[in-house]
C-alpha cells in the first residue's frame, strides 16, 4: 500500500535537471546568503560607526547634539546615553577628556558603595565587640548602623518593586537591586534630604537608557573592533556607576523640588538653610520650591498665554499643586509612555542642565486640552489632569513649548487639540474625590501655612475643656473651622450648578450636611476666597 503523499514520476516526465534547475544553485545560494550576511553585520557596525562620528566628531558637535535632542532626532539613536552625559555635564566637552573623566565617576561611585553598603559581620573582628554588637545602641556601632540602613533600603524597595510594573526589565532582580543600591548610596551622601518618593521615578528612564545603548555597543562590538571611547564609555560592567553619577547631577537641579528645606542664593550660590521652623520631617508637605514654582507657572505664565482657561481653573478652585507638583517633580513621568518620555528628556536636557523647558512644556500640556477642560466641570477637569490623555505626536507638545517660550526664534506649530469622549475622565476623577473624601487621614499640610506641629500646640492653648474640634479636611490641605449647624452656607457664584444629584455614596462620605459648602481640592494661595454674603 502507497503512502497517500507518495507520488510517482512518469517515465516521460523530465527531469528537474532538464527543466532548468541547478543542482549547484543551492550551494550558491548559501554561499550568496553567507555574504549576504556577512555584508549586513559590516554594514550594521559602519552605520553604528557611522552614527557615532556624524554625532561627536565635529568641532562643534555639542550644539549639533543640543539640537538633536530638542528637535527629537534621538529617538532611535544608539548613543542617547552618551549625549544624556553631555547635557547633564558628566562628561565634559573637550573630548579627550572624557575616558578620565568617566572613570573619576566610577572610582568615587565604588568608594560610596563600598562606604555605605557594610557588612557587619565581616568586620567583626576589626572592632570593639562591646561597641559592635547586634544589641549596641552606640552610634559608632556597625550594626546600628546597618539597622538603620535596612529600614531605609526597605523603604526604596517598595518604591522600585512599584517601578514601571508593565516593563519586564524593571521586573528583573538584578536591575531592581541596581536601582535599590543607586538611591541608597544618594540617601547616604545626601543626609540632608535623604530619599524622597519619586526619586525612583527619575532614576529608571537613566538605568533604562544605558541599558539600551550597551545592548547596541555589545551587538556593534561582536562583528568589529569599536574605539577606545566607545569601549569605555558604553561598557556594561559599569552601568550602575554611571547611572549614578548622571542622577546625582540630574538631581542637583530637581533636588529644591524635593527638599522641605529653603534656600538662599548667595553669591551666586545656592546655600540650604535650616528646615521650617516647628516642623517635623513627618509633617512637612511640598517644598517651598515647587509650590512656588507649579503656582507661578498657573499664575503668570498659564494666564499669560491662555486667560480664559486660567479664569476657568480658578472658578473649579483647581490649584496647581493637585497636578502640577507630580507633573514637574517626576518630570511629567507618569504623564507619557516611556518612549515618549524619553523624547521629553532629550529635548528637556539639550535645552539646559537648568530644566528651564520644563514651565513652558507644563503650559503647553494644559493648552492642549485647554478646550476639554473649559467644557467640563471639577471632577472631569480632575481626571484630565491627573490621568493625561495620550498624545499622538509628542514633537509636536515640544514644538509647542519652544513657541510659547520664544515666538520670535520658533515657527508657530500646528495647534492640535485633545478631542475624545470625556466620560473616562469623569469618571476618573469623581473616583479621585470619593477616594480622598473617604479617607480618614488627614493629608498632609502646606508648609507654605503652618507646620502641624505648632498648629497642634495652638489648639491645646485654645480649645475649650470638653469643647468641640475644628475639623481637617481630608481634601483640602488646609486647615478648615466646622460650620455652624444653624446657619447654612450659600454656594459660591463662581461655583458652576451641579447637573445631576449626588450619588449615596458622595451623600454618606460628606462630612457635613448637604446644604453646607463642600470644600473641594487645594484652593490656589494666590487665588482669594470668595466674599459670602
Amino acid at each position: 500500500m502507497q503512502h497517500p503523499n507518495f507520488e510517482t514520476q512518469h517515465p516521460l516526465q523530465q527531469d528537474e535537471q532538464e527543466m532548468g534547475y541547478d543542482p549547484l544553485q543551492n550551494y550558491y545560494n548559501r554561499n550568496r546568503d553567507r555574504g549576504s550576511l556577512d555584508s549586513a553585520v559590516e554594514s550594521t557596525f559602519q552605520s553604528y560607526r557611522k552614527e557615532w562620528d556624524h554625532l561627536f566628531q565635529n568641532s562643534n558637535y555639542l550644539a549639533r547634539i543640543r539640537r538633536a535632542g530638542i528637535n527629537g532626532r534621538l529617538r532611535s539613536s544608539r548613543f542617547r546615553s552618551v549625549c544624556w552625559k553631555l547635557y547633564l555635564d558628566v562628561l565634559s566637552e573637550d573630548k579627550t577628556q572624557w575616558i578620565s573623566r568617566t572613570k573619576v565617576h566610577r572610582a568615587q561611585y565604588e568608594k560610596i558603595k563600598e562606604t555605605h553598603i557594610t557588612n557587619p559581620r565581616k568586620a567583626a573582628g576589626q572592632h570593639d565587640l562591646v561597641v559592635n554588637n547586634p544589641l549596641s545602641q552606640d552610634e559608632g556601632s556597625l550594626w546600628n548602623k546597618f539597622f538603620q540602613d535596612k529600614e531605609l533600603r526597605v523603604m526604596i524597595k517598595q518604591d522600585v518593586l512599584r517601578t514601571f510594573p508593565e516593563m519586564l526589565y524593571f521586573q528583573e532582580e538584578d536591575v531592581r537591586t541596581k536601582l535599590t543600591d543607586i538611591l541608597f548610596c544618594y540617601a547616604r551622601e545626601n543626609e540632608r534630604l535623604l530619599y524622597k518618593q519619586g526619586m525612583h521615578e527619575l532614576l529608571a528612564p537613566i538605568v533604562f537608557v544605558l541599558h539600551c545603548d550597551h545592548q547596541a555597543f555589545q551587538h556593534a562590538s561582536e562583528t568589529a573592533n569599536p574605539s577606545e571611547e566607545m569601549k569605555v564609555l558604553l561598557d556594561p560592567k559599569f552601568h550602575e556607576h554611571d547611572a549614578y553619577a548622571m542622577f546625582s547631577l540630574l538631581m542637583e537641579t530637581a533636588e529644591p523640588w524635593f527638599s522641605s528645606f529653603e534656600r538662599e542664593v548667595r553669591q551666586g550660590k545656592e546655600e540650604m538653610l535650616t528646615s521650617i521652623p516647628f516642623a517635623r520631617p513627618q509633617d512637612s508637605g511640598p517644598s517651598v520650591a515647587i509650590v512656588t514654582k507649579v503656582n507661578r507657572i498657573q499664575d503668570q505664565l498659564v494666564k499669560k498665554h491662555d486667560v480664559e482657561l486660567y479664569m476657568h481653573l480658578n472658578r473649579l478652585e483647581i490649584a496647581p499643586q493637585i497636578y502640577g507638583i507630580r507633573w514637574v517633580r517626576l518630570l511629567f513621568g507618569r504623564e507619557f509612555p516611556l518612549q515618549d518620555l524619553l523624547v521629553v528628556w532629550d529635548a528637556l536636557f539639550a535645552d539646559s542642565i537648568t530644566l528651564d523647558l520644563v514651565d513652558y512644556v507644563f503650559v503647553a500640556m494644559l493648552l492642549y486640552i485647554r478646550d476639554a477642560l473649559i467644557a467640563s466641570n471639577f471632577q472631569t477637569c480632575l481626571g484630565l489632569l491627573m490621568h493625561y490623555p495620550p498624545i499622538g505626536d509628542i514633537h509636536s507638545l515640544l514644538l509647542k513649548a519652544l513657541f510659547l517660550r520664544d515666538p520670535k526664534n520658533n515657527p508657530r506649530p500646528v495647534n492640535y487639540q485633545f478631542q475624545q469622549n470625556l466620560d473616562y475622565y469623569k469618571t476618573r476623577g469623581a473616583d479621585l474625590v470619593n477616594k480622598t473624601r473617604a479617607s480618614t487621614k488627614a493629608a498632609p499640610l502646606n508648609i507654605n501655612k503652618v507646620s502641624s506641629s505648632l498648629l497642634n500646640f495652638g489648639r491645646k492653648l485654645i480649645a475649650p475643656m470638653g469643647g468641640g474640634s475644628s475639623g481637617i479636611s481630608p481634601i483640602n490641605n488646609e486647615v478648615i473651622s466646622a460650620p455652624p449647624p444653624q446657619a447654612p452656607v450659600p454656594r459660591p457664584l463662581a461655583e458652576p450648578p451641579s447637573c445631576t444629584a449626588p450619588s449615596n455614596t458622595q451623600m454618606k462620605s460628606q462630612p457635613f450636611p448637604q446644604t453646607h459648602h463642600q470644600h473641594r481640592l487645594l484652593k490656589s494661595e494666590s487665588l482669594p476666597q470668595p466674599q459670602l454674603k
